[in-house]
């Protein structure tokens, strides 16, 4: 390995963190130091989530500081609008602070904003995804801080991602993702860059493709307010814990009407991308009828995304077996059997089982509107 190619973040924690947090993400290794032993001064990346007002974590590191290699950096861990912490954090040589808790968005947070110059080791990179990654944590992060969300800056990575997964293919494309082990900036990516191949393979108008672009990295920005645990959960969610699952579309939704301007087919899909068309989603229950032709998009979009995504309560399942679950979704009423026929088509895939539906969608221009009179349905 080349000596500026870095593959590994140090965590200093005061509190029980590596239980929690996953040993990787988005390619790089986290490695939890020991709280009872000096720093070493030849870490590279230092990311110290202690009490500021603590004397002995303080001096441990400067003390880090004192002996670290010239190119090493430090990001330090403090409260939202702490100023003191700040600037305190600023004297012992952090490059940047992270919001507290430290979660894995802040961690990566902290790879994003190394990756570029100081570069980890991640083999197979696009600059495209780095990209991508590095607008969505600049997204999040606004959103965390209840700042304006950059809706510039989701249209030109929207359109610059459209255009990659154009040249590379949708499969190409879900190989790139999948370095990125971070689950919800993974998630976002996966089910942008199908959503994209989708939308270009049945001539979706520009205009729409930018839309449900848009619509797929922004679907589950309201995820920053549901908590890591709950998100990350080996097991079974209780039925309270899938409640506050339940919320995040709503969360996102509000976040984002509140701006102004963000077109409203876009809204309706981060509101209603978990609606089913027999009246069993949520967060509103609505039926076939209520549910626009983007958000239906999204919705087949977003659970293929999800199927082929490792998760910590499962693994990936192939393209065939993802497409077989869409297609039985569609069998019980669920989800637009045409738009899965579709789906199977823009993956070159046949599944033996079902028998597609004589409607060719994915041959046909289809053109979404904001008219609820055009059916996709065959």
């Amino acid at each position: 390995m080349a000596s500026n190619l870095r593959s590994v973040l140090h965590v200093l924690s005061e509190g029980d963190l590596s239980s929690k947090l996953p040993a990787t993400v988005m390619g790089v290794d986290i490695c939890f130091l020991d709280t009872n032993k000096p720093i070493p001064a030849d870490v590279e990346i230092l990311l110290a989530d202690i009490d500021l007002k603590n004397p002995i974590s303080v001096s441990k590191v400067r003390a880090f500081r004192n002996v670290a290699k010239p190119d090493s950096q430090i990001f330090i861990t403090v409260d939202k609008g702490d100023r003191q912490h700040q600037r305190q954090a600023s004297a012992l040589g952090a490059r940047k602070t992270v919001l507290k808790p430290l979660s894995e968005i802040g961690i990566a947070i902290v790879i994003e904003e190394l990756r570029t110059p100081h570069r980890f080791a991640t083999n197979t990179t696009k600059s495209i995804i780095a990209a991508s990654a590095r607008a969505m944590r600049e997204i999040f992060e606004q959103a965390t801080q209840e700042e304006p969300i950059d809706i510039d800056l989701i249209g030109a990575t929207g359109q610059q991602l459209a255009e990659s997964v154009a040249d590379l293919g949708v499969l190409d494309w879900l190989d790139t993702v999948r370095i990125y082990h971070h689950s919800t900036f993974q998630h976002v990516l996966l089910v942008t860059g199908i959503a994209c191949a989708f939308a270009q393979g049945v001539g979706m108008s520009s205009q729409d493709i930018a839309k449900l672009t848009q619509a797929g990295l922004l679907h589950d920005i309201g995820k920053i307010w549901t908590p890591s645990p709950i998100l990350d959960k080996t097991g079974k969610l209780t039925p309270d814990e899938f409640d506050v699952v339940k919320r995040h579309p709503k969360d996102g939704y509000q976040r984002l009407v509140s701006q102004g301007d963000i077109h409203p087919d876009i809204l309706d899909a981060v509101l209603h991308h978990h609606e089913y068309l027999d009246g069993s989603g949520y967060p509103d229950g609505l039926q076939a009828h209520e549910i626009k032709d983007l958000t239906r998009v999204l919705t087949i979009c977003d659970i293929m995304g999800a199927l082929l995504e490792k998760r910590p309560y499962k693994e990936p399942y192939s393209v065939q077996e993802a497409l077989s679950i869409l297609f039985s979704m569609a069998n019980q009423g669920k989800v637009e059997r045409a738009l899965v026929a579709a789906l199977t088509q823009m993956f070159d895939c046949e599944i033996s089982t079902f028998k597609p539906p004589k409607h060719d969608l994915f041959n046909s221009r289809i053109e979404l509107s904001d008219s609820e009179t055009h059916s996709l349905v065959p």
